[in-house]
């Protein structure tokens, strides 16, 4: 499970270093370094998905009845998905649509998000996080 938020600088070439907790997660939970890596239509960001998550999402994908919508979803996320394994340093380097799609420029979070997690521009992450205060504020887990 990927939990926390991180942040790390991004080099000029588009090189970021996932951070250690989340290259642990991938290992022991999903006994994988590989990732894919893409946009999604619900915010400004990408997300990163383990090999099997990926292949769980493409799954639902394909017993989805075709649609306009589903279309849509499959041009945003389905055609910008790039597999990355990390290097030594644990860095990958991100495509320049990637990148400009995220806004990423210099300063870079990482948030965990269960079986996912996210990558934000800094700045970008930051405004969302305002946001969501005022949506969780009302929201109840009823436990």
């Amino acid at each position: 499970m990927f939990q926390g938020e991180f942040s790390n600088n991004m080099d000029d070439k588009g090189r970021v270093s996932i951070p250690a907790a989340f290259r642990d997660a991938l290992k022991s939970c999903h006994a994988e370094e590989s990732i894919i890596i893409t946009r999604t239509p619900h915010s400004r960001c990408l997300v990163a998905y383990p090999i099997r998550e990926w292949k769980r999402l493409q799954t639902r994908i394909n017993a989805t009845p075709s649609s306009e919508a589903l279309r849509a979803y499959k041009r945003i996320v389905i055609s910008s998905a790039q597999e990355f394994s990390p290097d030594r340093q644990g860095r990958v380097l991100l495509s320049a649509a990637l990148r400009e799609y995220a806004s990423l420029d210099r300063a870079v979070q990482f948030a965990g998000a269960g079986e996912t997690f996210e990558i934000w521009d800094k700045g970008s992450w930051d405004r969302q996080l305002e946001a969501d205060l005022a949506l969780a504020q009302n929201f109840e887990l009823g436990l």
